[in-house]
């Protein structure tokens, strides 16, 4: 039991650290997409769609790294396990990044993503070294 309290917490933890570093990324990425907009300013359109897509890749990359991290420490229940991390560190990373907004479909759309990418991690896990 002790050992999936831990494997959650660390899971969890691991999400939120990679979801900051997501979000440096991110802001990077669109401050050299917003200098390539004042060049090209057709581009202006992608702002959001670009937005999204850096976005939902970093999103994907971080709950894949939190279900490869909660899987390495969970001895059984490894996908159970992984899930709840992953929605517990989704929705916490999100509820903060939208600052008294409401949770739209795009954000139950990262959850989920959140969640499927989160099992994956679980599985190369539990294929490569569990």
């Amino acid at each position: 039991m002790l050992n999936q309290v831990k494997a959650v917490i660390l899971g969890i933890i691991s999400i939120l650290i990679f979801g900051l570093i997501n979000q440096l990324v991110l802001i990077i990425s669109l401050v050299g997409f917003n200098s390539l907009i004042k060049s090209y300013p057709s581009l202006a359109s992608w702002n959001q769609i670009f937005t999204y897509f850096v976005g939902g890749i970093g999103f994907a990359i971080v709950m894949l790294i939190g279900g490869f991290v909660c899987a390495m420490l969970a001895k059984k229940n490894v996908y159970r396990l992984s899930a709840i991390a992953s929605i517990i560190g989704s929705t916490t990373s999100l509820y903060l990044s939208l600052q008294n907004e409401i949770f739209t479909i795009i954000a139950f759309l990262f959850i989920a993503l959140g969640v499927l990418s989160s099992l994956l991690g679980s599985k190369i896990w539990l294929r490569n070294f569990g």
